[in-house]
């Protein structure tokens, strides 16, 4: 459902006559019985992919070729390194795919609660008919019931009426509405990671692709294996933003959308060295070129 269609629902509501307000209110149901949105069915939710498009090969391999010889520095004689020609690339370099997850969702409820008001009156009024029975009168400070007898009485003997200021209206039925939107931005490993977030959250260039058009792109290619699943994610959100209301009698609609459910691939280059049958991997992040081991 689209905010526009979510809108229209909610003007639709408030603006029920009274026959249509009975009707929704014999309609509605407990917390779990009004469900609708697609977060109670994760496992129907397909996410989006994000390729982060790397710099070319090349360039990458030259930065490597340039760090190659810090991988065997000696680590007590700092200046110890050995020879760049001495330092040679074992095989080719491995293209791993590291991902990031982002889920975004709302929970909205509208519901049926029951509530009793007290009503202020200006002082010069002694009675009050609300459809059509004659409403008790209470002090307004001590909340004590001034009945149409003894408020009779009051007048006749010319007594002091200012402490009559309100009346109650008991048995009322409220239509409530609450609305509750959360994210997260976890790393493979199922940890928030706001380094990440804040790096996707820059320009990048990115490119929106299925899972056959990276295998077909890059078909050597290493998906790196995260230990979160979809339905995971949206247990996470469930948890962090759905909550049933403090007080209700009836669930009119309880509404978990998931409106984001996208994994990031982040491009990384893995080169392995070897020196004097030494071998030691070197990292390469296929975006910025950063290095590391």
């Amino acid at each position: 459902m689209s905010t526009d269609d979510r809108f229209e629902e909610i003007k639709r509501l408030l603006d029920s006559t009274v026959s249509e307000f009975q009707s929704l209110f014999e309609s509605a149901g407990g917390f779990e019985d009004s469900r609708v949105g697609n977060g109670w069915n994760p496992e129907s939710i397909q996410p989006e992919i994000h390729f982060l498009e790397s710099k070319p090969l090349p360039e990458l391999m030259n930065i490597a070729q340039v760090r190659k010889r810090a991988l065997f520095q000696n680590r007590v004689v700092s200046f110890m390194k050995p020879r760049e020609q001495d330092v040679e690339l074992v095989g080719q370099p491995v293209l791993r795919l590291v991902p990031f997850w982002l889920i975004k969702g709302f929970h909205e409820c509208f519901y049926f609660r029951g509530n009793s008001y007290k009503i202020d009156l200006p002082d010069d009024v002694v009675a009050v008919e609300v459809e059509g029975k004659i409403r008790d009168l209470v002090g307004h400070e001590t909340g004590d019931s001034l009945r149409i007898a003894g408020l009779t009485r009051r007048i006749l003997g010319k007594r002091d009426l200012s402490g009559v200021k309100a009346f109650r209206l008991n048995d009322v039925t409220e239509l409530a509405y609450m609305y509750n939107e959360g994210s997260y931005f976890v790393n493979s490993e199922g940890e928030e990671d706001l380094e990440a977030e804040a790096f996707f959250e820059r320009k990048l260039p990115l490119q929106n692709v299925s899972l056959q058009e990276l295998i077909t792109r890059f078909p050597d290619a290493e998906l790196v294996k995260s230990s979160v699943s979809t339905e995971d994610l949206v247990r996470k959100l469930h948890t962090a933003i759905v909550k049933p209301p403090v007080a209700f009698s009836k669930i009119l609609s309880n509404r978990f959308q998931i409106t984001t459910l996208a994994e990031y691939l982040m491009p990384v280059y893995s080169f392995m060295f070897q020196w004097r049958g030494q071998k030691k991997q070197l990292s390469v992040h296929g975006f910025t070129g950063g290095v590391f081991q």
